[in-house]
């Protein structure tokens, strides 16, 4: 037998809202993670499995992510999947 490798049409497609990441925030403790997006956060018109191509929504998820980073609340992490393929986690503090 040979080795099934899972479609790229199959990838969870993760975009996350601001008001989920604040429900997160507000119901997490320190350790606990959540991955508030996956796909290219720079450029997701380069990622063609993108959850979205709104770059509006991209960039307001992003912006929110790193804000709670710069206020000490999370650590930012992101994971390579494949090329234009990442996923980005917080990790609440």
């Amino acid at each position: 037998m040979g080795v099934v490798k899972e479609s790229p049409y199959s990838l969870k497609r993760i975009m996350i809202s601001r008001t989920k990441f604040d429900e997160w925030l507000n119901k997490s403790k320190p350790g606990d993670k959540i991955t508030y997006y996956r796909g290219y956060i720079m450029g997701p018109h380069l990622q063609k499995y993108s959850p979205t191509s709104d770059e509006r929504r991209v960039r307001a998820i992003k912006n929110y992510a790193y804000k709670a980073y710069e206020h000490n609340v999370v650590t930012l992490i992101q994971k390579k999947h494949d090329d234009f393929d990442y996923e980005y986690i917080a990790v609440r503090k």
